[in-house]
Parts: C-alpha cells; sequence; structure tokens
C-alpha cells in the first residue's frame, strides 16, 4: 500500500513539472523586443532626474537610409545674338512658362557699343532640361558648363541633428516645469535658448537647401556679334590715347632720371664751390 502511494506521488510530481514546462513561456527569435520610445525615455529622465535621451539617439537616423538623393544642378550658357533686349526677354518668358522667375538681369556696353545682358533665372528642378534647350535656340552656343552638387548627405545630417535637437528641447521643457527655484529656472531657460538658436540655424539651412534643389539655377550672358572691321580700324580716339600714354611714360622716365642724379649733381654742385674758393685765395696769395 505505502509503495502504492509513494508511486502515485511520484508520478503526480513528473505530470505537474511537465505540464508547468509546457505553459511556460517561451522566448524566440519571433518575440516581439520591447525597446524605450521617445515619450518613455523622456518621462524615465524627468522621474529620476535629467539624462540624454538614449532611445533619441538611437532612432535619430531611422528611416533615413532610403531618402531620395539631393542634387543641386547649375547651368552656364554663353549666346552670341542679334538683339540682346529681345533675348533677354526670350529668356524671361521661358523661365515664367516653365514656373520660374528671373533671380537678376542687366545690360551693359562693351567696347564697339556692343550690348552685353547677363541673366540669371531660377526653374524647377524637373525643367532644367527643357529650359537650356530652349534657351540654346535662342542664339549662337559660344560656351555651355553644366554643375551637379550632391547635398544629400548633408541634408540627412542636419535633419538628424534636428530631431535630436527637438527631443532636447522637450526634455529641457519638462525640466523646466519642475523647476523649483530661480537659479534653476534660469538656467534651463539658458539651456532652452542656445537649443531654438541652434534649430532655428538648422531650419534655416534646410529651407536653402530644399529651394537650391527644387529650383535649378541657369545664367545665361548673351551679346551682339562684334561689326566687321571693329577690331583693327582707325580711331582718333585711340590714337590721342596712345599718345597721352607715351607722353606720361617719357615723363616719368625724365622724372626717375633727374632723381637717380640728384645726388651726383649736389656733390659735383659742392665739389666747384671749394675749387672757387681755392683758387681765390691762391689769386690772392699771388
Amino acid at each position: 500500500m505505502t509503495r502504492r502511494v509513494v508511486l502515485s506521488l511520484f508520478i503526480l510530481a513528473a505530470v505537474l513539472v511537465a505540464f508547468s514546462g509546457c505553459i511556460s513561456p517561451q522566448f524566440t527569435e519571433s518575440s516581439p523586443s520591447y525597446t524605450w520610445t521617445d515619450e518613455v525615455a523622456v518621462q524615465e529622465a524627468y522621474d529620476g532626474g535629467y539624462a540624454p535621451s538614449v532611445a533619441y539617439s538611437k532612432t535619430a537616423n531611422a528611416g533615413y537610409d532610403t531618402a531620395d538623393q539631393m542634387i543641386v544642378q547649375k547651368s552656364s550658357i554663353e549666346l552670341e545674338v542679334q538683339d540682346v533686349p529681345a533675348a533677354l526677354d526670350s529668356i524671361k518668358s521661358i523661365a515664367t512658362v516653365h514656373g520660374g522667375y528671373i533671380g537678376s538681369m542687366s545690360v551693359n556696353t562693351r567696347s564697339g557699343d556692343r550690348l552685353y545682358g547677363l541673366a540669371t533665372i531660377r526653374v524647377p528642378a524637373s525643367s532644367f532640361d527643357p529650359v537650356i534647350e530652349e534657351i540654346k535656340k535662342i542664339g549662337t552656343v559660344k560656351s555651355q558648363s553644366l554643375q551637379a552638387d550632391d547635398v544629400t548627405e548633408e541634408y540627412i545630417d542636419l535633419q538628424a541633428r534636428r530631431d535630436a535637437l527637438s527631443g532636447q528641447l522637450v526634455q529641457y521643457q519638462r525640466i523646466m516645469e519642475k523647476a523649483e527655484n530661480v537659479s534653476e529656472i534660469l538656467e534651463v531657460q539658458q539651456a532652452i535658448e542656445r537649443v531654438q538658436v541652434e534649430l532655428d540655424r538648422i531650419d534655416g539651412r534646410l529651407k536653402y537647401l530644399d529651394n537650391r534643389v527644387d529650383y535649378a539655377t541657369i545664367t545665361v550672358s548673351v551679346h551682339e556679334p562684334e561689326g566687321v572691321g571693329t577690331g583693327g580700324g582707325f580711331s582718333i580716339t585711340s590714337v590721342i590715347n596712345d599718345g597721352i600714354a607715351g607722353l606720361l611714360a617719357v615723363t616719368a622716365g625724365i622724372v626717375i632720371v633727374v632723381i637717380s642724379l640728384v645726388p651726383f649733381i649736389i656733390l659735383a654742385g659742392i665739389a666747384y664751390l671749394v675749387y672757387r674758393v681755392w683758387k681765390r685765395r691762391k689769386a690772392k696769395d699771388t
């Protein structure tokens, strides 16, 4: 009887151990992992005093690996045209039609009374190539250059820094709510101001890069063709200018020679005076 009771108890204990093993939680690679969110990290920082946001530093760059490339496109074109004002009007119309605008425009006169114009336009990046092709049809292309600057890395870095600073700003603001004396309030307020200034600077740079990427820059210089015989023809103005330049050159040479001879002239004058004095004394003695 006793043996049966012991055996039954042993079997019951084995069954209970096996059953507890079946119902215990199994942690596998597919089990969900629990990580801090920004909110929890911030809250714990304030419950136990200020501490850097560890969770934020881990997630600051999340989602940026697949960011689109950010390319700043620029181009410079030199055209020879028959009518500079008309060419500038055409460039302005092309920019307007494609949703762009004129950044700057000027007209000047070069040698031989030839007009020279310079225009800088901003057009949407998607219209960069079509606009260039239309501009090239205005006149004869003398030169052209293209430039593409990749600012993707800088942009992503600025975004990450802005997000990190935003997290710090939230922390400082919550610390401010729990500050108990004037010194703590002033210290936190200074920290908030420093972070806010840096955030404003980063936001300004991001807006600048956005604008440079969204709108390409095209600089177009136009000039009239050089007239036949204007390169070596007779000009009374040029003759007078050459004569004046020659006269000034001769005058400068004479001045240099005179200044160089002044010491010798002084020495010769002193020697002559000594000779006259000596001659007079000799005449008196005789």
